[in-house]
């Protein structure tokens, strides 16, 4: 059962964003809501069909539903640092800081570093290496990019300041979105965290995780007017890719209750590998072939090396 929520994590974190992603001139606010309203029906059904009962006490309801608020940030951030720098390398810098936040919450709210050996240390510390070094790699790429379009080139779309002006393409908006990133990586390692503190199962703290999420979801989208009016098609596109989210955060759940928090979530994050495969190969940023599209792969490969190290430790 382990491997099957494993598999299922990873499988569908690795398509959500892609397929939130694949159809252009969509405002980021409004796929992050389309993305909630997916969300939060794949939720609903999940706890009619399982025949959960809500409960409305503190834990079980509100610290999950905390959880969803945070996870919207990391979601917009995500989206944000994905349209400047491809899908490659923004999944490829926020997932290792996923890791890292999430290894620090377990040992800080549930004593799981606590049975460590040794061993166990020496693999955690090399895993991290790795980690880092396919981040810095990552990153990096961009020198060696020498020119290449940035993924809302690609899409013909543009980066809007807040001024409305482009940012796309400049050495400040690199900046600025590999800040995104990183804020992406510290809120989506941390947004599951109250749902698993609250000690329900997967299917009861699921749902009100999926109402936060909607919830702040349609805050975001209202500061900017309401959610864009899209084509059933782009529509129907935006919430599949909401359903998909919703499976592989059940999954998830059901996951770190098994195995632990830290080691869960790094199992969880092998969906970069899907993630940067879609970005280069179908979003083409970078330009598959590339020097900076190579030195991308490199970093993911090693970044996932080390997940994969720390997954062991489960």
């Amino acid at each position: 059962m382990t491997a099957l929520l494993a598999l299922t994590t990873v499988l569908a974190w690795g398509f959500w964003i892609p397929a939130a992603q694949a159809i252009p001139g969509v405002p980021q606010r409004s796929r992050v809501f389309y993305v909630a309203l997916g969300n939060a029906a794949f939720a609903l059904g999940a706890l009619v069909i399982g025949g959960g009962h809500l409960s409305f006490g503190w834990r079980p309801f509100w610290l999950p539903l905390v959880g969803g608020v945070v996870w919207i940030g990391g979601n917009y951030f995500a989206f944000r640092a994905t349209e400047t720098v491809g899908l490659a390398r923004a999944s490829g810098s926020w997932t290792p800081l996923n890791i890292i936040v999430a290894f620090v919450w377990g040992a800080l709210l549930f004593g799981e570093l606590s049975s460590f050996t040794t061993a166990n240390f020496v693999v955690l510390g090399a895993g991290m290496v790795l980690i880092l070094a396919g981040i810095l790699l990552i990153v990096g790429s961009q020198n060696a990019q020498g020119g290449g379009a940035t993924a809302v080139e690609v899409h013909g779309e543009e980066a809007g300041s807040a001024n409305g002006s482009s940012i796309s393409g400049t050495a400040d908006s690199y900046r600025l979105a590999y800040l995104f990133a990183g804020a992406a990586g510290v809120l989506w390692g941390s947004y599951f965290v109250p749902a698993q503190w609250a000690k329900v199962s997967a299917q009861l703290g699921n749902f009100p995780l999926a109402l936060g999420i909607l919830a702040a979801g349609t805050v975001l989208v209202a500061t900017a007017g309401g959610p864009a009016k899209l084509s059933p098609r782009v529509t129907a596109t935006q919430i599949s890719a909401g359903v998909l989210f919703g499976i592989g955060n059940l999954a998830l759940l059901g996951l770190v209750a098994r195995v632990g928090t830290g080691v869960g979530f790094t199992i969880a994050q092998l969906s970069l590998l899907v993630n940067a495969s879609v970005g280069i190969f179908v979003f083409k940023v970078p330009k598959p072939g590339s020097k900076a599209a190579r030195v991308v792969i490199v970093g993911i490969s090693l970044a996932a090396m080390g997940g994969i190290l720390i997954g062991s430790l489960g």
